[in-house]
């Protein structure tokens, strides 16, 4: 019979089979245990939010999709205000608890976050970091960008964009006009991969989900073309044909998936 030790870190050994993280137990909470455990991004996002977070240490941050405020504690965390907007504030009470320096502002996006902005920029108020995870359909995140950008920064100011995998996000992102503001100077869609579930049975199974894009606004206009990369576009391309947005049938995937990644490493010099 095992130890009482023994048995203690075989508990936390025990890995979450969520579609967000596939950490054991120990090191999750220690990579993640100060922050809201129902943080709706995958590790790899997580990590790359926090040590943006951390180098940026915002005046002030902006949270355009609040939920059940995960991405809110590490948000609060590193910066002296955040505005957090959503058209429902459910747990709004326990969160302002937990939270002094938030300011909830409830309602859609597109009727909330212009006039923010417009105060904020009338203030004088710096404004250094923003996370877009609120609508996923392509309307919504486009309209968000672009209401976004209108803001002239006055410091290097750094938009995170959720779910840039999803074909609909990615869609908004894509189609936003963000050229129409000259304090953009760079854009990458694929920042942090997103990903494709080939796991038959579970109920994201053939979903495309997740992924960070990021934006950088700074005080200056820029000088020529934005530079605007898509650096997984043919990633992108091959799993959306055997996605659920896809035409292949169900037991033609794994096997067409393997053959088209092998194709792509191969011909990128990556694959033996």
């Amino acid at each position: 019979m095992p130890s009482g030790n023994n048995t203690k870190y075989q508990s936390e050994r025990d890995v979450s089979r969520s579609m967000y993280t596939r950490l054991p137990n120990c090191l999750n909470n220690l990579l993640f245990g100060e922050y809201i455990e129902d943080w709706l991004m995958t590790q790899q996002e997580r990590m790359a939010v926090i040590s943006l977070l951390e180098r940026i240490r915002p005046e002030c941050a902006i949270e355009v999709g609040t939920l059940h405020g995960g991405s809110l504690s590490a948000i609060a965390k590193y910066s002296k205000k955040v505005y957090t907007l959503d058209c429902n504030h459910d747990s709004k009470e326990a969160l302002a608890k937990a939270f002094r320096n938030v300011e909830f502002v409830t309602g859609f996006s597109s009727d909330t976050l212009p006039p923010l902005l417009e105060k904020l920029q009338k203030e004088g108020t710096p404004v250094e970091f923003a996370l877009i995870d609120a609508s996923h359909t392509a309307a919504g995140v486009k309209q968000d960008i672009e209401n976004l950008i209108k803001y002239v920064p006055q410091k290097p100011f750094y938009i995170v964009l959720h779910d840039s995998f999803m074909p609909e996000c990615r869609q908004g992102m894509m189609q936003a006009d963000w050229a129409s503001s000259p304090y953009v100077h760079f854009v990458e869609i694929d920042f942090i991969p997103g990903r494709f579930n080939s796991e038959p049975g579970e109920k994201s199974y053939r979903k495309m989900t997740c992924g960070l894009a990021v934006a950088m606004m700074l005080p200056v206009k820029r000088e020529g073309e934005l530079s605007f990369l898509v650096d997984g576009a043919l990633p992108f391309d091959i799993l959306k044909k055997h996605s659920v947005h896809g035409k292949h049938s169900v037991k033609e995937i794994p096997g067409m998936i393997k053959r088209k990644i092998r194709e792509f490493l191969r011909k990128n010099q990556v694959w033996p």
